[in-house]
């Protein structure tokens, strides 16, 4: 028995201890909060995420002639730049003779495939956008240029004569050149093109800068003046550099005639500001149809009056002014068919030295005079005043390039046909002045042509009977020859074209 309650003492002692042990330990640790239980997610099965696609050209664009439709740009850039390549391989370039390659690295051609692309992006279903390329033009010419100086067919000038017709031209034969302008078209077209063949030949033209040198001008004006018989004068000045190229008893004196009203009209423009309704028209008639009336209207205009004393003192004005430009045997001292008036009033006039110039002489009367050199220079200086410059400009404040201009287009509404004229064809533009008395016939002015711009003026003379006119059909011939020589120095007849 005592040893049950011995064993039931130490159980409850043990009991003791160990409830105590558990309560320090529910003092030391500190209460926890427990959430309500969740249930744990069940995992799904995802795909991985698909790759960007890459944007596709719109199908069926042509690009340069290359079908990228449907193509990356990426792929579309590698399929143009393959096929557009043979652009950029050497040309062999022949022309007559000579021959060159031509590089294109070396015109500095460039191939513009990214903007090509990028208009390619851009394009609609079935677009078509042309080849984009780009060079210098410049050393393109440079490479013709030299090509053409080695072409080894020089031309050659010769001189066709009509004895039927008193008639001398210049023709050019043999001698090609490159026309640069076409050439330059041919390559650019072939540049464009991926397909070509590896060489071209370029077209050659007759040589047409070529020219007869003024040598061979002078000679051939000598042939016709020494055909005429009697006593020819001309002047040739070549407006593009205001230079003398040619003449024939420049300095000789001739009877002016109505070529004076060049001058008359000249001295109007610079003694008024502006013109009345009347005044025009004298104008016109003056020029258009030589009259002597309207002439003298305009003269006394001049002067700031009207009538026949008021003329002379208009020419007298004229004349003085001629002087003034240095061109002091280009004079009129009467007032044309004033004769007789001015001496029934009694009224004193100058009259000009019974010998003027220089050999050999004329019988030019005394107070209506001119030579062709003086006359030319009149043409030369209006010209070079339409153009801002000479010495009109310099002397005389009421002129400028416009009025200067205007004057030109006067003389081009010449009525007359049959002198300087009838040396050229109706669509050469020639702005000009003719005048005629029995024993003379002038004409002198501009002939505007393809090849290069002159003046000439024209004189020639033949005794003749008092109240004897020689016929227009003597002189014409002549005058005309002596223009369209001078024509075809500057636009040779072109022989041997195919």
């Amino acid at each position: 028995m005592l040893d049950r309650f011995r064993t039931a003492t130490l159980l409850l002692g043990l009991i003791l201890v160990l409830s105590a042990c558990a309560g320090s330990q529910a003092q030391a640790t500190p209460a926890r909060s427990t959430a309500p239980a969740t249930a744990v997610p069940t995992a799904v099965a995802t795909s991985a995420p698909a790759p960007t696609s890459v944007p596709t050209l719109a199908q069926n664009v042509v690009v340069a002639g290359v079908d990228v439709g449907g193509l990356t740009p990426a792929a579309a850039t590698q399929k143009l730049e393959q096929a557009l390549a043979p652009l950029l391989a050497p040309i062999e370039l022949h022309a007559g003779t000579a021959s060159a390659t031509l590089d294109p690295s070396a015109i500095g051609l460039q191939l513009s495939i990214d903007q090509l692309i990028e208009a390619a992006q851009a394009a609609q279903l079935g677009a078509a956008i042309d080849l984009q390329l780009s060079y210098d033009e410049a050393r393109l010419r440079t490479v013709l240029g030299d090509l053409g100086r080695r072409l080894d067919d020089p031309p050659t000038i010769t001189v066709i004569t009509s004895t039927g017709t008193i008639s001398r031209s210049f023709a050019l034969s043999g001698g090609q050149s490159i026309d640069l302008d076409a050439a330059v078209r041919q390559i650019d077209q072939r540049l464009r093109t991926p397909g070509r063949p590896p060489s071209m030949t370029l077209d050659l033209v007759p040589a047409q800068a070529a020219r007869p040198t003024p040598a061979q001008l002078q000679a051939q004006i000598e042939q016709i003046a020494k055909a005429w018989g009697s006593i020819a004068g001309v002047m040739v000045y070549d407006l593009a550099s205001g230079t003398e190229i040619a003449s024939v008893n420049k300095q000789t004196v001739f009877s002016a005639a109505s070529t004076i009203k060049a001058a008359i009209m000249l001295n109007a423009y610079i003694s008024l500001d502006t013109f009345t309704a009347k005044q025009d028209a004298a104008m016109k008639k003056m020029i258009i149809d030589s009259d002597n009336i309207a002439a003298n209207a305009i003269l006394a205009a001049s002067a700031g009056g009207a009538g026949t004393e008021d003329a002379l003192k208009g020419a007298e004005q004229m004349s003085a002014r001629m002087a003034e430009l240095g061109l002091s045997h280009t004079y009129l001292y009467v007032p044309f068919e004033a004769a007789d008036y001015l001496a029934q009033k009694k009224l004193k006039y100058r009259l000009g030295p019974k010998r003027d110039g220089v050999a050999p002489f004329t019988d030019s009367g005394r107070a209506l005079r001119t030579s062709p050199a003086e006359m030319a220079r009149i043409y030369l200086y209006i010209d070079q005043c339409s153009r801002g410059a000479g010495p009109l400009l310099e002397q005389y404040p009421r002129l400028n390039a416009k009025r200067c201009q205007e004057m030109l287009d006067r003389f081009f509404a010449n009525a007359d046909r049959s002198r300087m004229r009838s040396g050229l064809a109706r669509d050469v533009r020639v702005e000009h002045k003719s005048g005629w008395i029995d024993d003379m016939q002038a004409d002198a002015g501009i002939v505007r042509t393809p090849g290069g711009d002159f003046v000439i003026a024209i004189y020639l003379f033949r005794p003749t009977k008092a109240g004897t006119p020689l016929p227009d059909k003597l002189f014409a011939p002549y005058l005309g020859g002596f223009t369209r020589l001078v024509y075809s120095y500057y636009n040779p007849v072109l022989l041997d074209q195919p």
